[in-house]
């Protein structure tokens, strides 16, 4: 049976792409997609030099709930809805003795149903949006350290994400900020109990630190206004950690509960004159995970991760399951 598939499974499909803030006595609303890396369960297991990988994912998410940047939640009547499909490719090979590879994502996001934000006590404000690809990924990755004997391995990467997809400067809900993106990740995987190729308990962490450009043709439609602006984020970071639990080796069938924490993030609009206006946006996360990933065959592997958020400051709250398929030759 083939090693686990490989490093950062796709983008994180955070809804952030709905966060929102209350600016009274009007609520203002922020769209702020942040297609990230999300590495998954298995991913800083080295795969198989000089191979291709193909990945499909398809990735429903809903959000009922917006939370402020500060203070306690609203918006209880929320509807935020998407389904994300994308496509991801992957070469590996060998630089210097050590395993590596680049690799090319690109999703397609539709949104479901109608957009609405719950506004107190019961009334909704429909949310402007459109379908469309989103920013393309390109990454390139190496394994340090890779020892198939012990299971432990250390996994480093990047990626960069152009201004490049569908922006919409005059929607509420825009799939992409029109900002260039980078990433720095690095995951370690080690075995705590078993062995690699029997039963065995696993912990698995991985840590990514994301650094943006601005954007100097947006509006104020994302909180409510029309005036033109300069949008920029602040850096923002992500931590992930499971625990594998391999309980059928022939299959390398697995559960994996997890936890994922972000922070930082915050958007900031700029006005001409010089006035900044906080778009209530952070990516303050906590969230639950669970996974069941298993081989079919050889060359054929089916994930199912389900995420659950918990606390989302100047964001949404979040429901998500996503369904991988990886196939190898």
């Amino acid at each position: 049976m083939g090693i686990s598939i490989f490093h950062i499974s796709i983008l994180h499909t955070r809804l952030r792409l709905a966060a929102g803030l209350a600016l009274l006595p009007m609520m203002m609303l922020c769209a702020h997609p942040a297609w990230a890396s999300d590495p998954l369960p298995g991913d800083a297991i080295a795969p198989p030099t000089n191979i291709n990988i193909v990945l499909y994912y398809n990735i429903f998410t809903n959000a009922g709930v917006l939370e402020p940047a500060h203070g306690n939640g609203y918006a209880h009547d929320t509807h935020i809805s998407l389904n994300v499909q994308a496509l991801r490719y992957i070469r590996t090979f060998t630089l210097d003795g050590m395993l590596a590879g680049v690799q090319v994502v690109q999703p397609y996001a539709s949104f479901v149903g109608k957009q609405y934000l719950g506004l107190p006590p019961s009334g909704r404000f429909t949310l402007s949006h459109q379908n469309g690809f989103t920013q393309p990924y390109f990454g390139a990755f190496i394994f340090p350290v890779s020892n198939p004997s012990t299971g432990t391995n250390l996994a480093v990467g990047f990626w960069v994400e152009p201004p490049i997809g569908h922006y919409d400067k005059n929607a509420n809900l825009s799939l992409t900020q029109n900002l260039w993106n980078g990433e720095l990740e690095a995951g370690g995987r080690m075995l705590l109990l078993g062995t690699p190729a029997g039963q065995n308990l696993a912990a698995e962490l991985w840590g990514e630190g994301y650094f943006y450009g601005s954007n100097d043709h947006a509006t104020l439609a994302g909180i409510g206004g029309a005036a033109p602006a300069r949008l920029s984020e602040q850096p923002s970071g992500e931590i992930r950690f499971y625990l594998p639990y391999q309980f059928f080796p022939p299959s390398l069938g697995s559960f994996v509960p997890g936890i994922y924490q972000s922070f930082g993030g915050k958007q900031v609009y700029t006005l001409d004159n010089g006035l900044k206006l906080d778009a209530g946006t952070r990516t303050q996360e906590t969230q639950l995970r669970f996974t069941l990933s298993s081989y079919l065959s050889r060359h054929w592997q089916v994930m199912l991760n389900g995420q659950y958020d918990v606390v989302a400051q100047g964001g949404p709250l979040e429901r998500e399951m996503e369904l991988r398929v990886a196939m190898l030759y």
